[in-house]
């Protein structure tokens, strides 16, 4: 199980006046989707001179991508790179979308231009390195999630998935190793229990796994990963 991350545009507008309240607050939450789906919409109607209406272009792409609706989201990628082309969190989001549609060419072309603006983006970094081990390309994802921890040491993330690269890569060991870290730095990765779960698994560590998928199992994961599990678990003969 790879680990993304989709990120917000920027921070909060700056409101100009009390009929723009609302729209504002709306657009800058991500709790409701539909309610900032409208309140950016809203604000692009009302405002669309705004110097923050790129920004909202964003918050609206990002609430459509959490929604699954990618070529909106895209569309609105596109409108806010437009505006401003030297957003680099909005080249990660697109990439994304991308990454999405399995336009992996695409997606790395974008975390490429994020990470070309903000070399510092162990994000684009991280999701750069997921594209490149979609695509079976292991040793760049690994050499870019390397980067992504040396800029943030506590990234659970990137050993995460930098774990996923090494094991399709045959590294097993390392991929223990990854996961382990990741559990380390943060003991709710339901993914990383999971992940090394299947490690072990197949390397015959049958109690080792069945902690593992049983943990992972405790980290509220989705209802096709927790079939996934639960399967798992049936098949060692291990209820969970």
């Amino acid at each position: 199980m790879i680990a993304v991350r989709c990120l917000i545009g920027a921070s909060v507008f700056l409101a100009g006046g009390v009929a723009l309240a609302n729209p504002i607050d709306d657009c800058n939450q991500s709790a409701d989707l539909e309610r900032q789906i409208g309140g950016c919409t809203a604000f692009l109607r009302q405002d669309p001179f705004s110097p923050h209406v790129a920004l909202a272009y964003g918050n609206r792409g990002v609430a459509y991508l959490s929604k699954r609706e990618v070529k909106r989201a895209i569309e609105d990628f596109d409108q806010a790179l437009e505006i401003d082309p030297r957003q680099p969190k909005v080249y990660v989001n697109r990439g994304l979308a991308y990454r999405a549609k399995d336009d992996l060419d695409r997606a790395i072309a974008d975390f490429s231009e994020a990470i070309e603006i903000d070399a510092q983006s162990g994000d684009a970094f991280v999701n750069r390195c997921v594209a490149y081990t979609d695509q079976g390309q292991t040793d760049l994802a690994i050499a870019d999630c390397a980067k992504a921890i040396v800029l943030n040491p506590k990234d659970a993330v990137a050993y995460n998935d930098r774990g996923v690269a090494y094991e399709k890569k045959g590294s097993l060991d390392s991929a223990l190793a990854d996961y382990s870290k990741a559990i380390e730095l943060d003991g709710g990765f339901g993914e990383a229990y999971a992940n090394r779960a299947v490690v072990y698994d197949h390397q015959g560590a049958k109690e080792r796994a069945i902690a593992d998928y049983r943990a992972a199992l405790d980290k509220s994961p989705t209802s096709e990963d927790r079939e996934e599990l639960e399967a798992a678990l049936k098949r060692l003969e291990a209820g969970p």
